[in-house]
């Protein structure tokens, strides 16, 4: 018996295509290179765009409704309190607060509750406490900041003022060493879970960082990484990995075995379908491009994933300036 659905769904039939909130825009309703997606504390969409050398002004973080209405924004390029230079990752303290990772200032910036800016910790080097390109950003069940340091190829775990607490890691290709790790994520045991960048892997720790397990080689096979970047764990263990150059999200049971994989099946927005009201002329310019639309449809370069008890399912589609979304069936 086959179960009709209404939108697409993954390669294995796990996930259904559920929407896409999105835009190229330097300001307001739209992104510019999104590379960091979360729900807030306030049940928004957090969406951090890094944009390109050419449009500084589309640096920031987005806030939005879940169905795509636009609300605010805040930070803005620069070097000074809460400016950003190249934003990698965000995340939300137990109290509300959000952090931004900024690899090229080397340090985490702060903004309260009510999105102002509030503090900044770290400065380049490779001391404790020192950061140098940071990108993931998680907090453990106790309220500690766990930051992936990528050029110390280590993870730090800080307190939410930035004193340091321990690390783990080194440079290399054993367990436990790492090569550009990147992205983070810390389940509901507590255990944390890095991609491997360089390494084409994805590692698992406890939360003191003794290694408990690995997964992924270099390939485009089922399981196979070229450089994983965002990942994610939901509430059944299932685990998330954006394969940055595959473009493509697999998903894997909690032991690394593979369930899915997730390729993009992104339709028209509402910012699209408000901007083509506006200009008619650019619609029927893309109606006689049929036969560019269908490739348009998949992820390109996918880098941060996140994942709802509901079973909702955000990616941040970054070269293609949006957030497509399924749900876990």
């Amino acid at each position: 018996m086959t179960t009709e659905t209404k939108n697409p769904v993954s390669t294995n039939g796990l996930y259904q295509y559920d929407g896409v909130i999105g835009l190229l825009s330097p300001a307001g309703p739209g992104f510019s290179g999104p590379v960091s997606v979360t729900v807030g504390p306030d049940g928004m969409l957090y969406v951090a765009c890094r944009a390109n050398p050419n449009q500084p002004e589309g640096v920031r973080v987005s806030r939005c409704t879940k169905d795509g209405d636009f609300l605010d924004q805040f930070g803005t390029w620069g070097e000074g309190p809460g400016e950003f230079i190249w934003i990698t990752d965000i995340a939300f303290n137990l109290q509300g607060e959000v952090y931004v990772a900024d690899e090229n200032n080397h340090r985490i910036s702060v903004f309260d509750t009510e999105r102002k800016f509030s503090r900044s910790f770290g400065v380049q080097g490779s001391g404790p406490g020192e950061l140098d390109r940071p990108s993931g950003l998680a907090f453990g069940p106790n309220g500690n900041l766990y930051v992936v340091d990528t050029l110390n190829n280590r993870v730090q775990i800080l307190t939410t003022e930035g004193a340091f607490i321990s690390q783990w890691g080194s440079l290399g290709e054993a367990e436990g060493q790492f090569h550009m790790p990147w992205g983070i994520t810390i389940d509901q045991a507590g255990d944390v879970y890095i991609t491997d960048w360089r390494n084409n892997r994805v590692q698992k720790f406890d939360a003191d960082g003794r290694f408990l397990m690995t997964f992924g080689s270099a390939g485009d096979g089922e399981g196979q990484f070229n450089r994983p970047n965002g990942i994610a764990v939901d509430s059944a263990g299932d685990i998330y990995v954006c394969d940055w150059m595959n473009n493509r999200v697999q998903v894997f049971d909690s032991n690394g075995g593979f369930k899915d994989v997730i390729i993009g099946h992104g339709g028209m927005s509402k910012w699209a379908r408000t901007f083509l009201d506006a200009s008619p002329d650019v619609e029927q310019k893309l109606e006689l491009a049929v036969h560019n639309i269908e490739p348009k449809k998949r992820f390109y370069r996918p880098v941060s994933v996140h994942v709802e008890n509901d079973g909702k399912v955000y990616v941040a589609d970054c070269y293609r300036h949006r957030v497509q979304i399924y749900q876990k069936l």
